[in-house]
């Protein structure tokens, strides 16, 4: 899909670390599925219609009522299995296209990963050309080393190599990418970093407890779907939900959440310093 007829078989087996016989059975099974694939006059394979891209993506992707009900099946009949919630993040990280939309199967994304990967497998310095910054609010080139791009999350870890720091940054905020001839120069300073239910990269976080409504539950879930695995219903009230989860101490996210939809909520439970700062930015509020 990110390069229709730009690999041979052989290309595709070293490309993935498998035979070249797995690569044969694999084309054989999705032409079985009803895709039409053929090579050119090279031996490079490709889907032949651009309209089975549409039933490639049917086929990759639950819908979001399919993703609803698999999560409250597994809530009914797993309540207490560590497998089951394991299952819910795995669910929600896969088939998280709301905040991403499904530019994530779409060529100029998957170039984008594509060169992503590569610059890592060669250990090569890269430009992230005309990114966009929430946090600046500018339109910059950014010079990094990649090391962990992550497509679930739409994330990529790097360390800025002007700023001499660890960064992270939103793939698809990334207009285009280059790869450079400089090897990486900082390869002992990369360090993964975990990443919370609201995307943000943050070595220092703290545990969070809210009770939520069922139209703030809606809007936690719709606009932050990693969220969900950390959801249970009360154990008390009927139509509220307990959330609890590790967040980062600064709580991005998560306070532009609570002040737009504070009327829905029925109780921030804790930490108290998540009281105290959602006090200091309403007093920062001006209309």
């Amino acid at each position: 899909m990110e390069r229709p007829f730009g690999y041979t078989k052989k290309q595709l087996a070293t490309r993935t670390g498998v035979a070249v016989g797995t690569i044969k059975k694999d084309i054989e099974a999705i032409r079985e599925s009803g895709f039409e694939v053929s090579c050119d006059k090279k031996y490079c394979y490709g889907f032949e219609v651009d309209r089975r891209y549409n039933d490639l993506k049917d086929l990759l992707e639950f819908s979001e009522k399919d993703q609803l009900l698999l999560l409250n099946a597994l809530d009914t009949l797993s309540k207490d299995s560590k497998h089951a919630e394991k299952l819910k993040r795995k669910l929600a990280s896969m088939y998280d296209y709301t905040r991403i939309g499904r530019t994530t199967l779409r060529k100029p994304y998957l170039t984008k990963v594509d060169l992503l990967t590569r610059a890592k497998k060669e250990k090569k310095q890269i430009v992230l050309l005309d990114y966009r910054s929430s946090n600046s609010n500018e339109i910059s080139d950014r010079r990094v080393e990649g090391f962990d791009p992550n497509i679930h999350d739409d994330v990529l870890q790097a360390f800025d190599v002007d700023k001499k720091k660890l960064r992270h940054f939103r793939i698809s905020r990334i207009t285009r990418l280059r790869i450079t001839d400089d090897p990486w120069q900082y390869e002992k300073k990369h360090e993964v970093i975990a990443t919370d239910p609201f995307r943000i990269v943050e070595r220092k976080q703290v545990t969070v407890h809210l009770r939520l409504k069922v139209g703030a539950y809606n809007e936690l879930v719709e606009r932050f779907p990693l969220t969900q695995s950390y959801i249970t219903p009360d154990g008390k009230d009927e139509g509220v939900y307990d959330f609890q989860c590790q967040v980062n101490f600064r709580f991005i996210g998560l306070t532009n959440f609570i002040l737009g939809f504070y009327h829905q909520l029925v109780e921030v439970v804790e930490p108290e310093s998540l009281l105290e700062h959602l006090k200091e930015e309403m007093k920062k509020m001006k209309f």
